[in-house]
């Protein structure tokens, strides 16, 4: 049965026993249910996954091994049911990891982390190589994003990592924006929960890369494109005469 902790928004959890506990889990390899401002979301720590596994059995994302099945990463994909190429994006704990775990990110995206992080916007920048190719897109890119959820920084801070985490739904289905909105069998996937009730946010974080330069949002998320294009055209940041474009 899955260990569910309720915290409410504004609990100190400096000496949480959920994020003790929880922060346990992941660091060994487990897989938990975490709220972030935006929706509820499927949450490793990426320092417990750092090693391509040995097991020539094992399917190859870019050429490398995929943790085993079984392993918080994989149940993610599994309870998802969507396919291992789909690359699960990182929380992480602030701007300065656009550097960290990507590199020669462009102008504009390290103008909207400062803007927006920690806040509802993922960034597509280009892998450092200790990023595990198993998490890269095929592209060679890492998606980044500093949350403000307070459970969130936590938990990284509790772990020492960033977190993989993509949102808690069967793939194709609607985003749970509350712990009660999460599927049961989900819920049941999983090993440790943290309940703190409806998402701040209600909506997805928005999504934006930078090919050729050029900004572009991939998702539109609780971030509005008005407010990218005004962060992206103010004096102390890039110019961008080109419109942002949905995809």
């Amino acid at each position: 049965m899955t260990q569910v902790f309720r915290t409410a928004a504004d609990e100190d959890l400096t000496e949480s026993a959920a994020i003790a506990q929880a922060a346990r889990v992941l660091m060994a390899g487990g897989l938990a249910l975490i709220p972030t401002e935006t929706v509820y979301g499927l949450a490793v720590a990426v320092s417990a996954f750092t090693c391509p596994s040995a097991g020539a059995t094992e399917p190859l994302v870019n050429g490398c091994p995929v943790p085993a099945e079984g392993t918080g990463y994989r149940r993610i994909f599994d309870l998802k049911q969507r396919e291992l190429t789909q690359t699960v994006p990182w929380l992480v704990d602030g701007a300065d990891a656009l550097e960290r775990y990507g590199h020669d990110a462009d102008p504009g995206a390290q103008a909207l982390a400062r803007a927006f992080w920690p806040g509802a916007l993922t960034l597509i920048v280009p892998a450092r190589d200790d990023v595990p190719a198993f998490m890269r897109a095929a592209d060679g890119t890492v998606a980044l994003r500093s949350s403000a959820s307070p459970v969130v920084a936590a938990l990284i801070e509790a772990c020492g990592s960033p977190l993989a985490c993509t949102s808690a739904n069967t793939h194709g289905a609607p985003a749970p924006a509350s712990f009660s909105a999460v599927e049961q069998r989900i819920l049941d996937g999983v090993d440790i929960a943290i309940d703190a009730g409806a998402t701040p946010c209600q909506d997805a974080s928005t999504i934006v890369s930078f090919p050729g330069g050029e900004p572009q949002i991939i998702r539109q998320g609780a971030l509005s494109a008005a407010d990218i294009k005004r962060v992206l055209k103010e004096p102390c940041g890039p110019e961008r005469a080109t419109s942002l474009r949905k995809g």
